[in-house]
């Protein structure tokens, strides 16, 4: 997340005035966001207001659909807009990101939210001058929940790059422990209720966060959210970690293992292309050049005690980790039910393997036999 240079704004107004008046002496800015947000646009273009600027204004209802059309309303604001100013979360940096690859324009992002990696998934290609943290907004409950999921996500991310490193032969163990400390510190013992704890931590993990590949968190994450179980990127987060806990544990709990040839993944591929309304031969083309390795089966019964021993230990956390999320929660996570480990989500994770990593245990275990 340094990538955007992040900032936590003591005065949103000053700062947000700092950063125009550094890109351009007067001129014309458009500033975007949803209605939920209008106040908080208006505090952060407050100076702005006093001195040689025109304002724009396009303000979007809080249930906008972030697609290329709603951009348009962002990318067909006036010739003469030198400056785009987001204010809000994930909404508006879906929209702005969209709008700044129809024009190519500098855009900056005020949020007032601890939630940055709701934000930095929707930052897909073209980034920010800047994301400006208002420090006076930063006590949404509800968006410390999104926290606690992110937080546990990016810990079971972490466990399967480890795992995905040891395949590949790649000796990165300072960066991998780096992360790892400090992921188990925001975690403790699952009780994660400290907000400021978690809103430094978020802060300063994303200085740190690297994501060669996408992990089957964010992919599980997007196919929950495709079949509607939860549209908040939080939520699907969490579901999917807790998911991936569980699975990933029973794949490494197996003593005794042999490599066999890989199973027909041609059923995974037509269940995918059905819940996700693509091309079969796409996602089927995706794999038919993988090459599984017999020094595979080595080295994963290498490691397997010890990435068992850590993912043991995470599950033992998992109930203080969602207890801590749905207390944040308005309605103390009533909502969830018993998505946790529905059918569906049990459904998406069996057909998983065509889209993930070629060495995450989801795919490994089309080719591991207990």
């Amino acid at each position: 997340m340094e990538k955007f240079l992040t900032q936590v704004s003591e005065n949103i107004s000053s700062d947000v005035a700092k950063i125009v008046a550094d890109i351009m002496p007067m001129g014309h800015i458009c500033v975007c966001y949803l209605s939920r947000d209008k106040a908080l646009a208006q505090k952060a273009v407050k100076e702005v207001s006093e001195f040689e600027y025109k304002i724009t204004y396009v303000e979007y209802p809080d249930e906008v659909v972030c697609n290329s059309e709603s951009a348009l309303d962002i990318a067909n604001s006036p010739d003469d807009v030198r400056l785009f100013l987001g204010v809000g979360g994930r909404e508006i940096a879906a929209l702005l990101c969209r709008a700044c690859e129809m024009r190519p324009l500098q855009y900056a992002l005020v949020t007032n939210s601890p939630f940055l990696y709701g934000t930095g998934y929707a930052l897909k290609g073209v980034f920010p001058i800047k994301l400006l943290i208002d420090k006076d907004g930063k006590d949404d409950f509800a968006d410390y929940a999104k926290c606690v999921g992110a937080i546990l996500a990016h810990r079971v991310a972490l466990w399967e790059k480890k795992y995905i490193h040891y395949m590949m032969g790649i000796q990165d163990y300072a960066r991998l422990k780096a992360e790892q400390d400090l992921l188990d510190s925001l975690i403790g013992d699952g009780q994660m209720s400290d907000t400021a704890k978690l809103f430094n931590g978020t802060l300063e993990y994303a200085k740190l966060y690297d994501a060669p590949y996408k992990p089957s968190v964010e992919i599980l994450a997007e196919l929950i959210e495709h079949v509607n179980l939860t549209s908040d990127r939080g939520e699907s987060m969490l579901l999917a970690a807790i998911a991936l806990v569980k699975y990933f544990k029973a794949i490494v709990s197996i003593e005794e293992y042999s490599l066999i040839t890989p199973a027909d993944v041609s059923v995974r591929c037509r269940a995918l292309a059905k819940i996700l309304d693509t091309d079969v031969s796409d996602l089927i083309a995706m794999v038919k050049d993988r090459k599984f390795q017999s020094k595979w089966l080595y080295i994963h019964y290498e490691y397997r005690q010890d990435l068992l021993k850590e993912i043991e230990d995470l599950d033992a956390k998992l109930l203080n980790i969602i207890k801590s999320a749905k207390r944040f929660m308005p309605d103390v996570g009533y909502h969830l039910g018993d998505d946790y480990d529905c059918n569906g989500i049990i459904q998406l994770i069996y057909n998983l393997s065509p889209i993930v990593h070629e060495c995450s245990p989801i795919a490994m275990a089309d080719s591991l036999l207990g």
